[in-house]
């Protein structure tokens, strides 16, 4: 009995320290690209906007629960992992006409600074896009560190969204339906969910 004891203490504490992990402190995190969706939407023929997903995301952030000004991010997307349901559009945006993914095979996304404006965290942030980098400034938010059960590891989710004109980027594909509606809007949106496991 007197054995037992100790035993069972060490399991409580073990089994403690799995589900409450303790206070989270700044950590590196590693982006898990099977959970994390970046999208943009584009108006089609003055119509809809039609959305499609980068499917190979990768790249790691550090972040401090306690400093919001702490985050830092750099990001790799690969523009040929492009998909939409849709061969032709699939191919379309990939062409030289658009992202030219042969030529500029990557998107890149780096965190400068991060702050809190006006009540709600903001990123500032160098996003390149076909060989050209834009400052860029929006609103995000962040979950976590939570336990990820599958690792056992603390996770963080990061969601935002920006609006970005293509031309910018030199994406300068510019013709026009009959009706004076363009073929492909300038105005790109871009939804940013992001899963991330601490190294």
């Amino acid at each position: 009995m007197k054995l037992f004891k100790p035993l069972a203490f060490g399991a409580l504490v073990t089994m403690a320290s799995f589900i409450y992990p303790g206070v989270p402190e700044k950590a590196a995190y590693k982006i898990d690209a099977g959970h994390t969706a970046v999208t943009i939407q584009v108006k089609r023929f003055g119509v809809v906007n039609v959305m499609g997903r980068f499917g190979d995301v990768d790249g790691t952030v550090t972040y401090d629960p306690e400093n919001i000004n702490s985050l830092a991010a750099d990001v790799t997307i690969k523009v040929d992992s492009y998909s939409a349901n849709n061969g032709g559009g699939e191919d379309a945006v990939k062409s030289p006409a658009f992202l030219d993914a042969a030529k500029y095979p990557e998107i890149k996304f780096k965190v400068k600074s991060a702050s809190v404006k006006g009540g709600r965290n903001v990123v500032t942030a160098d996003l390149t896009i076909h060989g050209v980098t834009k400052e860029v400034e929006f609103p995000f938010e962040v979950t976590g560190p939570k336990l990820d059960l599958p690792t056992r590891k603390q996770s963080i989710g990061i969601e935002g969204s920006l609006t970005i004109n293509r031309q910018d980027y030199g994406i300068a594909f510019n013709r026009q339906l009959p009706t004076g509606d363009a073929i492909v809007g300038n105005e790109v949106k871009i939804d940013l969910l992001v899963l991330a496991i601490q190294e």
